[in-house]
């Protein structure tokens, strides 16, 4: 075991579990430490030192607080051209009292990771959008809802899309799809709703609107989509989706909505594409 004499700030960072790669200039002294002198074949060679804990001092006071702390292991960053301290757990501490803001900004931290990761969770790798999984939890809950009378589904479907991957490559059609989330997400706000991506080149928006009000703001965002051309070396790429619409009160229940929305779109696209059609 090693010991570590720390400033304030790091062995606070350490202790709040803010730092977890403890860094050590490649010096005179450290390859002392560090390096562990072999003969193999006749040849010196060296490897590196293990420890499985080190402990860690620091001069706050009086009271000389100080941690045991787990080495998970310790490697040579060339790169940096210094000797690196992976850290683990806390295995023993003593005078560490922390002010209670300290342990308050500790759980704040946690309870923000904890969000960040429940959010990446629910979004879609490509678009940035919520996904399949995200809407149907948002589903439940917006028909549950006393506005639930104003909810319905669009579910919107890129016109001849197998066509762009076939034609322009794969990574052509990622564009497609991150240029048509970026502009469902924009009308999403408009419609009063949350886009989320379905599946392959499928969207939904889920939205609060009057039907009197829905028609041409859906056609807007048609006309929207159709107004830039995707760049492409071959030739500029036109874009146009297919939609199709349901209204939670002519169903039963939500799944119902989203299945009579999906059998709009292949009416919709049955009928010539780049066009809306209701339930």
């Amino acid at each position: 075991m090693h010991k570590f004499s720390l400033s304030k700030e790091l062995f606070e960072n350490i202790l709040l579990k803010k730092v977890s790669v403890l860094s050590k200039e490649n010096n005179k002294y450290w390859k002392k430490v560090l390096l562990e002198p072999k003969i193999i074949n006749d040849k010196i060679e060296y490897s590196i030192k293990q420890f499985d804990t080190l402990t860690i001092t620091n001069g706050l006071g009086k009271d000389n607080p100080s941690l045991v702390i787990e080495c998970k292991k310790i490697d040579y960053s060339s790169s940096k051209d210094c000797f690196e301290f992976t850290l683990g757990k806390v295995i023993e501490q003593k005078n560490t009292n922390l002010e209670e803001n300290y342990k308050d900004n500790l759980i704040e931290q946690l309870l923000k990771e904890k969000e960040l990761l429940k959010d990446s969770m629910n979004r879609d790798h490509l678009t940035k959008i919520y996904n399949r999984r995200k809407m149907e939890e948002d589903l439940k809950v917006f028909s549950r809802q006393s506005n639930s009378s104003f909810l319905s589904a669009i579910f919107i479907d890129a016109d001849r899309f197998k066509g762009i991957n076939d034609t322009f490559g794969h990574d052509t059609g990622d564009k497609v799809l991150v240029y048509l989330a970026e502009k469902l997400k924009k009308h999403a706000e408009i419609l009063n709703g949350e886009v989320y991506r379905y599946g392959g080149e499928e969207f939904i928006i889920l939205c609060f609107i009057t039907k009197k009000h829905i028609v041409q703001k859906l056609n807007d965002l048609r006309e929207d989509i159709k107004s830039k051309k995707i760049y492409h070396s071959i030739r500029d790429i036109s874009i146009s989706v297919s939609m199709g619409v349901s209204f939670f009160t002519d169903c039963k229940d939500a799944n119902e909505m989203i299945q009579r929305a999906d059998f709009a779109v292949y009416r919709a696209k049955n009928k010539g594409r780049d066009r809306v059609e209701f339930t």
